[in-house]
């Protein structure tokens, strides 16, 4: 008997992992739109979690899998989604040669694909994600399914469905999400579809649409990486949607440059410059954002990172939230520099 456990148990993994990122930040142009802040700082390149992750070999190629994640704030030992646990993260499937199937509170594949590798991710740094019409830049939904493919010459492709879970409606809340990706060597190129139904949507009514095209590439040139990210936004109405707040019916396009050159092997420095225009509103807003990464160690990170944001034409987008309860946070052409300097640790 203990011999049969011991194997059954020699086919099972389980691994707890996590991240803490937290520093200290600056902030002007926050409160009232004139006043200024330093304090503690979380999720600079990410939000901190912990979580476990695990993976039982059944046999012929085919694994079962799960992974769950709960998010926090070192700064205060909060959650990072009040009331949410497992916040980033919450599935289990299976894997296998033909690819990998899994259920639950999952990304969608503008995360898992281009963010990092194409977007500059990180809360309050100057993150495309950040924007009132680009939340689903980088976004989890709730009660998904999701398929990602094997590898096939560089190629691999992804679909995943979320169900609204609404009696009565099978359109209400509902999200699907298509994509792509090929990478060889230095290149990287992929695209994704987002389409998110309005939870108010019924029999009778299809309610609002929030529809988001996401194209991005990168190449590297040795200790030279250079990325260019695209998307577009189209917003059909007010509507409840689990990525973005209600807003009226707009079209919005955003654009980010941004260059890596690894300067030692333990130094890395970005720059990136994004601009967003809403086509419908008229308005504009453009990111300006340095960033540098000193590894002290495989697990240890020092990170600096500045950014400024500028917004004109009645725009009114934030790096770091204020008092303002208008759509992106921030005041009407209000400009914005925040700067983080912190920690980042992986176990």
């Amino acid at each position: 008997m203990l011999g049969i456990a011991g194997a059954a148990l020699a086919q099972t993994s389980v691994t707890a992992s996590g991240v803490i990122d937290t520093g200290i930040g600056y902030a002007n142009n926050v409160g009232n739109g004139t006043q200024s802040k330093v304090g503690g700082t979380d999720s600079i390149l990410g939000v901190s979690n912990v979580g476990f992750s695990g993976k039982e070999d059944l046999g012929g190629g085919l694994s079962a899998i799960f992974n769950l994640q709960a998010g926090f704030n070192p700064t205060t030992g909060a959650q990072s989604a009040s009331g949410q646990l497992f916040s980033r993260n919450a599935l289990v499937g299976l894997d296998s040669p033909g690819g990998k199937l899994t259920v639950g509170k999952q990304w969608n594949f503008n995360d898992d694909w281009l963010v990092g590798s194409i977007f500059k991710g990180g809360y309050n740094s100057g993150a495309i994600f950040k924007f009132s019409e680009f939340d689903a830049v980088s976004e989890i939904y709730n009660n998904t399914v999701k398929y990602v493919s094997p590898t096939f010459s560089g190629f691999q492709g992804g679909a995943m469905l979320g169900f609204g879970e609404a009696a009565g409606s099978v359109r209400s809340g509902q999200v699907y999400n298509l994509a792509g990706r090929y990478q060889q060597g230095p290149l990287l190129l992929a695209a994704s579809y987002d389409h998110e139904q309005d939870g108010n949507a019924s029999l009778i009514s299809n309610g609002s649409l929030y529809k988001l095209v996401t194209l991005g590439a990168s190449y590297g040139f040795g200790a030279l990486t250079a990325r260019l990210g695209y998307a577009h936004s189209d917003i059909s109405g007010p509507g409840v949607f689990q990525s973005i707040p209600s807003q009226s019916a707009r079209k919005a396009y955003a654009v980010e440059a941004g260059l890596d050159y690894a300067f030692t092997p333990a130094f890395t420095g970005s720059a990136d410059a994004i601009y967003r225009k809403n086509t419908t509103l008229a308005n504009n807003s453009k990111v300006y954002r340095l960033l540098g990464i000193y590894s002290l160690s495989k697990r240890t990170s020092l990170i600096a990172n500045i950014a400024h944001l500028n917004n004109a034409g009645g725009a009114s987008e934030s790096l770091v939230a204020t008092n303002s309860t208008a759509i992106g946070g921030g005041y009407a052409n209000q400009s914005q520099t925040a700067v983080a300097l912190g920690i980042r640790h992986l176990f």
